[in-house]
């Protein structure tokens, strides 16, 4: 029995520093009346932000631990992690984007009207969105179930959970499962090899502003509209949609493989240095 409750143990604590965030977020949201609605987002992320912060205080307290014995620590290389993250999830976003639209009838077009400074004053509100969310998902959580269980387990559990927060934030099963369940199995990876969130981070907000940029965004006014033209078929979107999906499955496949290389590589240099 209490060797059935050691194994169950770490996963218990994810979960239970998940939900515990999403409670002290739900408690907190109660004042976001009081801010303007424009300022939905930034209400958001400040709400979620402490209530991560909130969580992750509570259960390092009951622990015992540091921020830096789950990579919440401040370092001399966090603000070149987060570029390098931001990079990458720039690049891999907009290769996707811009296949969809070679592949498709999708049209880019210039929005004449956006207002730089603006537009970056609201995609700005996606870094502490997206930092809430590492925390959440990648860090308490990502370590005590890496080390019960091992990486390949614990990149099931946490795509799986992150696809269900996604969920009851009011997204479909199949969007989240496709979209953030997916993105998951990348953003933990990288947590995992670089020691931290400032990188996870990054790539969640690189893609999230790549989506702003092309109008992806509910609230931003976009750089660049894009949409279909006029007339365009109904079997033309189903096979956009569906090479959309196809897009997704292949980021699935990227995700998995970069797994296996990664557990390969640490498996046989513990060996080495053993």
């Amino acid at each position: 029995m209490n060797s059935a409750k050691e194994k169950l143990s770490p996963l218990l604590k994810s979960v239970g520093f998940i939900a515990t965030y999403l409670l002290i977020g739900a408690l907190l949201a109660q004042a976001k009346h009081l801010v303007p609605l424009q300022f939905e987002r930034y209400a958001q992320a400040l709400v979620g932000t402490l209530a991560v912060i909130a969580a992750a205080v509570i259960f390092l307290r009951l622990e015992k631990k540091t921020w830096k014995d789950y990579g919440l620590n401040w370092e001399k290389t966090t603000l070149g992690k987060f570029g390098y993250g931001l990079a990458l999830g720039v690049v891999l976003a907009a290769v996707m984007m811009l296949s969809q639209v070679v592949y498709s009838s999708l049209e880019v077009t210039r929005n004449e009207d956006v207002n730089l400074l603006p537009f970056l004053f609201w995609s700005l509100a996606f870094v502490p969105l997206a930092f809430m969310e590492e925390v959440a998902f990648r860090s308490y959580a990502l370590m005590q179930l890496n080390r019960a269980y091992g990486f390949r387990v614990t990149q099931v559990v946490l795509a799986v959970l992150f696809a269900v927060y996604h969920m009851l934030m009011m997204w479909s099963p199949q969007a989240s499962f496709l979209g953030p369940g997916i993105w998951a199995l990348l953003y933990a990876l990288i947590a995992l090899a670089s020691n931290g969130i400032a990188a996870p981070t990054g790539l969640h907000f690189g893609l999230n502003l790549v989506q702003s940029i092309l109008g992806g965004q509910k609230g931003i006014e976009p750089i660049w509209f894009l949409d279909y033209p006029e007339g365009v078929s109904e079997s033309a979107i189903v096979a956009n949609e569906n090479f959309g999906i196809g897009m997704q499955i292949a980021l699935l496949v990227l995700s998995i493989v970069a797994t296996e290389v990664y557990i390969r590589k640490r498996r046989a240099s513990s060996v080495y240095d053993a």
